[in-house]
């Protein structure tokens, strides 16, 4: 049986730590899995792996110990292939790669940070992203605007690249909430940048709705400050899925790949109302509205999603099930899987 590492810098709940979650439960009947991250947060205390290889050393950009710690555990338990899903991941594996020929890499995108959060020095990010990218056996981008991005900003050959886009298992349904109850607008998003919580706040002001936010970070207490009477803040709630109960769901960010937030949303078939970055227009046909990153957008897309609620929300179950269901995609990873090994 192949071995599998995941590597993934942060252990905390986030849109890449729950592909991970759903990837090595997607690959633990075809290989034996490894994880390695930072600590014992929420990844690796969701997960059934054979090991596990918790460092928080990983948060460096470089260091000589972690990457030859790294090596060790990748020589002991003598792993076939590594699929790395952060900046921090993708470097070491690409490290080990220089070291180990013989061991296959994969670099997840999640979104091009180098691109979006790169600054004035987005185009050094870039050309680093390129140079690891001769390195790497395969680029996986899990929507296709990473993977024009990749291929016509960044500039990765399309023979490192492959899309398959994110997909998830739906996520459970129960009872709906009352009728006659105040409409509910949900989020679920880390409170740090690049999310923009700040902006939904302000743009549900004169609205009558209530606006839930799921999540916990750094900008919360300058979030609770421009609060509302309307808003309500529930913290990070682990292994969240009650998407029912709520009628609306809203993903306001500077940067995405394509969220898992938003499709678990689509799953219980909630109405969308996304920035129009990275991959969320994919996640948008007759169930939503895309926005741009201001006040008065968002104030706009809200009042005409409340307009078009049961239109939009037909449609987003059906989009889902038609696009992003894991359960009739999941062997697309599989077949990548063995094709990587085996090249």
């Amino acid at each position: 049986m192949k071995k599998i590492l995941f590597v993934i810098t942060k252990s905390e709940i986030g849109g890449a730590q729950k592909w991970t979650k759903e990837q090595i439960e997607i690959c633990s009947e075809k290989f034996e899995c490894y994880l390695a991250t930072d600590k014992n947060g929420w990844l690796s205390r969701n997960v059934i792996v054979k090991k596990k290889f918790l460092n928080s050393l990983i948060h460096k950009r470089f260091s000589i110990k972690y990457l030859f710690n790294l090596i060790r555990f990748i020589k002991i338990n003598k792993i076939d292939l590594i699929v790395a899903s952060s900046a921090n991941a993708g470097i070491y594996s690409r490290l080990v790669k220089l070291l180990n020929r013989k061991i296959k890499i994969i670099y997840v995108s999640h979104g091009w940070s180098s691109i979006y959060n790169g600054g004035t020095l987005a185009f050094f990010y870039t050309f680093i992203e390129k140079q690891l990218s001769k390195i790497s056996d395969s680029i996986l981008c899990i929507s296709k605007k990473d993977y024009e991005n990749a291929e016509k900003i960044i500039g990765i050959k399309k023979s490192k690249l492959k899309c398959i886009t994110n997909s998830i298992y739906p996520i459970p349904t129960g009872n709906k909430k009352i009728k006659n109850q105040k409409i509910k607008l949900l989020t679920v998003a880390r409170l740090t940048p690049p999310k923009r919580v700040d902006l939904l706040i302000e743009a549900t002001k004169d609205i009558d709705i209530e606006l839930h936010i799921v999540g916990n970070g750094i900008l919360k207490n300058e979030l609770e400050n421009i609060k509302h009477n309307n808003v309500f803040f529930h913290g990070e709630i682990n292994n969240f899925n009650q998407f029912y109960e709520y009628d609306i769901f809203a993903l306001i960010s500077d940067s995405e790949g394509l969220p898992l937030s938003a499709l678990e949303a689509m799953s219980v078939g909630l109405p969308l109302i996304l920035s129009n970055v990275g991959g969320c227009k994919e996640l948008i046909v007759d169930n939503g509205v895309l926005v741009k990153n201001n006040i008065q957008d968002i104030k706009k897309a809200i009042i005409k999603v409340l307009n078009n609620k049961d239109f939009f929300s037909k449609n987003s179950k059906k989009l889902f099930n038609k696009k992003f269901n894991l359960n009739l995609n999941k062997q697309d990873y599989i077949r990548y899987y063995l094709k990587i090994l085996n090249s």
